[in-house]
C-alpha cells in the first residue's frame, strides 16, 4: 500500500478543488490537512507517483480518507491513472475512473472508504514509470450537501518481486 497525503497532491488547474487547508484542532492534537471538493460541481486534483520496479503493471485500487463539516450522506471519491516512461508525451488521457462510496455521518470524524474496484492504467505501463493520477468527487453519484474534505488516499498496488533491487 502507498499512502498519499493532501499535502503531496494538487488542485487541477482546470476545475481543481479548493487548495489545501488545515483543520486546526485543539492544543496537543493533529492538524489535519485537507482538500475540499465541492458539493455541486466536480472538482479534480492531481499527483505522480513512481512506481517500483516490483509493480506488476497491472491494476490498482485505492481507498480515500475524507471528513466533513456537517450533516450526513455519502460521497464518492473517484480516481484514474495514466503511466509516463521516459519520452513519452505528456499530454495524454487518463484511463476510466473507478469510484469508491462512503457513507458518513459524524461531523469532523475521519473516515476510510471502501476499496474501489481495479482501475486500469492508461498508456503502456512498465515498471519505474511514473504515473499520474486524478482523483475527483463525482457529486453527481453523492448526496452529502456540503464540501467533502479529502486528507488523502491509500493506493493499492501488487508487485511480482520481493525488492526493487
Amino acid at each position: 500500500a502507498i499512502a498519499v497525503m493532501a499535502r503531496d497532491i494538487t488542485p487541477s488547474a482546470s476545475g481543481g478543488c479548493a487548495v489545501i487547508a488545515t483543520i486546526a484542532s485543539a492544543a496537543n492534537q493533529p492538524d489535519i490537512q485537507t482538500l475540499d471538493f465541492d458539493t455541486t460541481t466536480q472538482e479534480f486534483t492531481q499527483f505522480f507517483i513512481r512506481m517500483p520496479k516490483s509493480w506488476d503493471e497491472g491494476t490498482v485500487t485505492f481507498q480515500p480518507v475524507l471528513s466533513h463539516a456537517s450533516g450526513s450522506g455519502n460521497v464518492v471519491f473517484g480516481l484514474a491513472g495514466v503511466a509516463l516512461s521516459s519520452d513519452d508525451a505528456g499530454d495524454v488521457a487518463f484511463g476510466t475512473a473507478q469510484t469508491s462510496d462512503t457513507t458518513i455521518g459524524t461531523a469532523n470524524d475521519i473516515y476510510i472508504g471502501p476499496a474501489s474496484s481495479a482501475i486500469t492504467i492508461a498508456g503502456t505501463p512498465a515498471a519505474e514509470d511514473w504515473v499520474m493520477f486524478q482523483v475527483n468527487r463525482t457529486v453527481a453519484s453523492d448526496n452529502l450537501g456540503v464540501d467533502a474534505r479529502l486528507h488523502g488516499i491509500t493506493l493499492f498496488i501488487t508487485t511480482n518481486a520481493t525488492n526493487d533491487t
